[in-house]
């Protein structure tokens, strides 16, 4: 019985000839994923959108309005304070009267308080207001 000391240099060099490959094909597809992967919009606040039939996907817009079922307001990544939110909301809004503007509320929010807010929209100049749903399917 032969036992086989130390592997030779040529022998080494197989090795690396045969691993090299693999090692550029692992490295080529953890980049696909992370180029091709989606990078999901982290939501401040925990939001169900009602529910519609109509299938229009959501363009992107300048600025992104959250609102809670407790009616507390997000303004992008930033939960604004209740007893300042409403004037918080319209400074953000008349500083560019022209951007557009996505109102994601909750199925839950009152009526009355998404009114307010479109009327507190309205009086700061804004023009482009959209409120997303989700589709009906997505259920």
């Amino acid at each position: 019985m032969k036992l086989s000391s130390r592997p030779q240099p040529s022998e080494l060099a197989n090795i690396d000839d045969r691993i090299m490959p693999l090692i550029n094909i692992v490295f080529l597809l953890l980049i696909f994923f992370l180029v091709a992967g989606v990078i999901k919009e982290v939501e401040p606040l925990e939001v169900e959108p009602p529910a519609s039939t109509a299938d229009v996907e959501a363009a992107p817009a300048d600025l992104t309005l959250y609102i809670s079922p407790e009616g507390r307001i997000a303004l992008g990544d930033q939960i604004l304070p209740t007893d300042t939110a409403q004037a918080d909301l319209g400074a953000a809004v008349s500083a560019d009267p022209d951007q557009s503007i996505r109102i994601i509320a909750d199925q839950g929010v009152e009526t009355v308080k998404l009114i307010e807010i479109l009327d507190t929209l309205r009086a700061s100049g804004a023009t482009r207001v959209k409120l997303v749903t989700r589709s009906e399917a997505a259920r």
